[in-house]
């Protein structure tokens, strides 16, 4: 931990995909429509389906470990 300064960066990205957001319900139990069924979405002000909220935290809280380290946390 003591390599990381103020003003410290680092960017990655992950594409979240089509098993990402059907496993993501399965392990929340959250089976909103929104996130599951196109014909439903495409009804919604998105047009599409989107991925569960709490996916990006997830992906955070992997980054930060990736990072820092899981006992810099």
């Amino acid at each position: 931990m003591s390599d990381i300064d103020v003003g410290f960066t680092k960017s990655t990205s992950v594409k979240v995909t089509d098993k990402m957001v059907h496993q993501f319900a399965e392990l929340s139990g959250d089976h909103n429509p929104i996130h599951l069924d196109d014909t439903y979405a495409a009804k919604t002000r998105f047009g599409r389906r989107i991925a569960h909220g709490m996916i990006s935290g997830a992906l955070i809280s992997r980054a930060l470990v990736e990072c820092i380290g899981s006992g810099g946390i």
